[in-house]
């Protein structure tokens, strides 16, 4: 058995390690893809309803993912709503919400990150396209 020091030093390599996975494992988001991808293929249905959602690109994405993640989920939330105005009903699967908490796994600042609104607006089916490349980004970077 180990004894002092060694022991807990070896203990917290350990820790963190575990604590370091965890983290990792939080970030994957392959159930998120799969909803969004549902929201995709419905898409086409509403093809006629003229929604315009700011759109962060894969840089701004890359430098700042906690505050587009929460752009993100403002966006679906406007999505939602703009496509019930027809008459579509849109099971959003609380993708607003799990967006908004992946957005809290990354520990960034966002003075250096853009509002939202500053953002390109794209319609949906890109908006919805380009949210899925983001994802599929994480999870080649977080996903075992």
């Amino acid at each position: 058995m180990l004894r002092g020091r060694p022991a807990l030093g070896i203990l917290c390599f350990v820790s963190f390690l575990a604590l370091k996975t965890q983290a990792a494992q939080r970030s994957c988001t392959k159930d998120i893809v799969k909803r969004v991808q549902t929201l995709i293929d419905q898409a086409p249905d509403v093809v006629l309803l003229d929604v315009r959602l700011y759109t962060p690109t894969t840089e701004d994405f890359e430098k700042c993912r906690s505050s587009n993640l929460k752009c993100f989920a403002d966006e679906i939330k406007v999505l939602c709503e703009e496509w019930k105005t027809v008459g579509v009903l849109i099971e959003k699967f609380k993708l607003d919400t799990k967006l908004e908490k992946l957005a809290t796994f990354f520990n960034q600042t966002e003075a250096a990150c853009r509002q939202c609104e500053l953002f390109k607006k794209q319609n949906a089916t890109m908006f919805l396209s380009d949210l899925k490349s983001a994802l599929q980004m994480m999870n080649q970077q977080f996903c075992e």
